[in-house]
């Protein structure tokens, strides 16, 4: 009985809908008799209450335009909010054959997962035109703000025509490209002198172009963070030589800070080296990553540089301490901590891993460049609390395109 109620309710939905469309929100909105017109036409579109009958004036032209189709924002024959509900449940699922299913499961909306993937296409270039070129949260004025940069790369998995030039692990076959994600946002001091983000100021950066690019288009989202004159830049990264580049290019005036977690797996190996796997190892880890954290890398290094042992285990220890030495200025945990700045990349690691490893990595996908960046612009948007906000805009989304990174 419960079925066959909501069955009814969303068929009279529907009917209601359908004779709103066709009549007084086009009248509401004058474009319900179109100069030029020629005739109406009538046709099937999915809402949020399911497919609904819906005739409009046509104009003809080179291509037959609909003015009532432009005015209601219909992209591919779905209302706005049927289009915000299935890109949504596009961009959570696993698939788009997932994503089919749970609308006919929870919704009660029937559309296939083709259908569902030809709308993602369609309008993820314009959202990510749109997450590139909005106005993020700005901070209250007179307020001690600085502006935070964290980047990663992580792959995705390519079908064979898009791995042409690509190099795999070890000399093997390619299996995918490598993705970069940068995301910048404001961080506020709050009554403890600690650095908190600042909610809706975040924008992030995904692309499969090179560092130079890359760079520029971080520098492009910087300014539009519209931070206050003089705000500090601090960058949070890993250890990635290709990151380090981009910063001394193009942030040199950037507080560079070595991701502490990243910095504490490094001391974990040294540790194992030098003593060996066991509780031993374990417990000289636990005290000296503590000892990096209040009081920074240097006196980790003086330590393993007065270790005694055998000349291949002393030769083994400065190998792996060549890297804090390098740097050792990015290690510096007691002034960053002090300062109130943050040392851990939480954000674009969690960017990598939830955003785009866990919609593109999954067994047996494989995407093509635009693929993959329409659904992970999808999922960024509601990472960032800005689907919604997306949708209430009116936009022509249909027909932007990129430009290509690579050539298939």
């Amino acid at each position: 009985m419960e079925g066959d109620l909501r069955s009814a309710a969303l068929s009279f939905a529907a009917k209601a809908l359908g004779a709103l469309m066709s009549g007084p929100l086009q009248q509401a909105a004058g474009v319900d008799a179109p100069a030029g017109r020629r005739g109406s036409r009538t046709e099937t579109v999915l809402t949020s209450v399911g497919d609904v009958p819906y005739t409009r004036a046509y104009v003809p032209g080179g291509d037959r335009r609909f003015p009532a189709d432009e005015e209601l924002g219909l992209v591919r024959r779905c209302t706005p909010s049927a289009a915000k509900l299935l890109c949504h449940e596009a961009a959570r699922s696993q698939s788009y054959l997932q994503a089919s299913e749970s609308l006919a499961l929870s919704a009660g909306i029937a559309v296939s997962a083709s259908s569902i993937h030809r709308l993602v296409r369609a309008v993820g270039p314009d959202m990510e035109a749109w997450a590139l070129s909005r106005a993020p949260s700005p901070a209250e004025p007179g307020r001690d703000v600085i502006v935070c940069l964290q980047m990663d790369m992580t792959g995705v998995r390519m079908l064979k025509r898009y791995l042409k030039g690509a190099r795999g692990r070890g000399g093997g076959d390619p299996k995918g490209r490598q993705i970069k994600c940068g995301t910048l946002f404001l961080m506020e001091r709050d009554a403890k002198g600690r650095y908190r983000r600042i909610s809706g100021s975040a924008v992030h950066v995904i692309s499969f172009c090179d560092p130079v690019s890359f760079s520029d288009a971080l520098e492009k989202a910087r300014q539009k963070l519209a931070a206050p004159h003089g705000a500090t830049l601090v960058v949070v990264a890993d250890g990635a030589e290709w990151i380090w580049n981009i910063v001394s290019d193009r942030f040199k005036e950037a507080f560079s800070i070595i991701d502490f977690w990243h910095a504490a797996d490094r001391l974990h190996d040294l540790c194992e080296f030098a003593l060996g796997k066991g509780d031993a190892a374990q417990a000289l880890f636990k005290e000296w990553r503590k000892k990096m954290k209040v009081y920074g890398v240097d006196c980790v290094i003086r330590h393993f540089e007065g270790m005694e042992g055998s000349r291949r285990k002393l030769k083994g220890v400065a190998k792996r301490l060549a890297y804090f030495k390098r740097y050792r200025g990015q290690m510096q945990y007691r002034r960053f901590r002090r300062e109130g700045w943050p040392i851990g990349s939480g954000a674009v690691e969690g960017a990598c891993k939830s955003l785009i490893k866990q919609r593109t990595n999954l067994s047996g996908q494989r995407w093509s460049p635009d693929g993959a960046l329409d659904v992970l612009w999808a999922r960024a948007l509601i990472t960032d609390g800005l689907h919604d906000e997306y949708w209430k805009e009116k936009r022509s989304r249909e027909g932007k395109r990129r430009e290509p990174v690579f050539a298939a």
